[in-house]
C-alpha cells in the first residue's frame, strides 16, 4: 500500500470500513427508523442474485424466493456454487424459515441470476428462473390464485384480507439483480379487497365480497 499510495498522499483522505457482511432483511419500522436483521443460515451459503417476493402460500405473509450463485470469480477463489435456490416462508413480522427443495419444489442449481413473475396462458402464476449458460427453468405456483392487474403509473397497493389483516406491497418496475415483477398482484379467496394507489395519490379500490 505504501508503494502505491504513500503516507502523504493519504493525508487527509477518506477511510471506510465495512463491519457488517451477512445477506440480511432490512425493516422500515416508520418515522425514519430501521432495523437489520441477518437471513437465516441457508440464505449465507452463497451469494444472491434474483428475488422475487410473494405470498406464495395464502397465509397473508409474503416470502421471498431466491435465485443465487456466481461463477465469475477469479480462479483461485472458486465458483460460488453452494446455493440451490432457496424458498422463505415469511411470518410477517421479519422472519424467515427457509423451506427444503422438497417442501417448496424449488431448485436452481446453477449459475443462478434472474427470477420473472409471469401469468401463465391457464391462468396460473408462473415465475421463471435464468441460470447463466443453463437452462431457463419455469416454476409454477401450486396454488390457485387471481390477478388484479396493475396500470403504469400504479406504486402501491393495499391489501385486505377476510382476517382483518392489511398487508401494503410496493409495485415497483425490476426486483433485485435483473428480475422483473409482473404488472400484477395475487390474490387468492382470504381477501377482500385491494386500493392501489398511483404515483399522483389517486386510488381505486377492487372488491372481492
Amino acid at each position: 500500500m505504501d508503494s502505491i499510495f504513500p503516507a502523504d498522499k493519504r493525508k487527509g483522505a477518506l477511510q471506510l470500513s465495512a463491519n457488517y457482511f451477512s445477506s440480511a432483511f432490512i425493516k422500515n419500522n416508520g418515522n425514519g427508523k430501521f432495523s437489520i436483521a441477518p437471513l437465516p443460515v441457508l440464505a449465507q451459503v452463497s451469494i444472491l442474485n434474483g428475488m422475487s417476493v410473494n405470498d406464495f402460500d395464502g397465509d397473508g405473509n409474503l416470502d421471498i424466493v431466491i435465485n443465487g450463485n456466481d461463477y465469475g470469480t477469479e480462479v483461485i477463489h472458486g465458483r460460488y456454487d453452494a446455493l440451490n435456490g432457496l424458498l422463505m416462508k415469511g411470518d410477517g413480522k421479519g422472519n424467515f424459515k427457509p423451506l427444503s427443495i422438497l417442501q417448496s419444489g424449488i431448485y436452481i442449481p446453477g449459475n443462478g441470476k434472474a427470477l420473472v413473475a409471469l401469468k401463465g396462458s391457464n391462468g396460473n402464476y408462473l415465475l421463471a428462473a435464468s441460470q447463466n449458460k443453463g437452462a431457463l427453468k419455469v416454476f409454477e405456483l401450486k396454488q390457485k390464485v387471481s390477478f388484479v392487474p396493475v396500470n403504469a403509473f400504479d406504486e402501491s397497493a393495499v391489501i385486505t384480507y377476510k382476517s382483518g389483516l392489511k398487508q401494503k406491497r410496493e409495485l415497483p418496475y425490476g426486483s433485485s439483480f435483473l428480475s422483473q415483477p409482473g404488472r400484477f398482484i395475487t390474490i387468492d379467496e382470504n381477501v377482500i379487497s385491494v386500493t392501489i394507489k398511483n404515483n399522483k395519490g389517486e386510488e381505486r379500490t377492487v372488491s372481492f365480497k
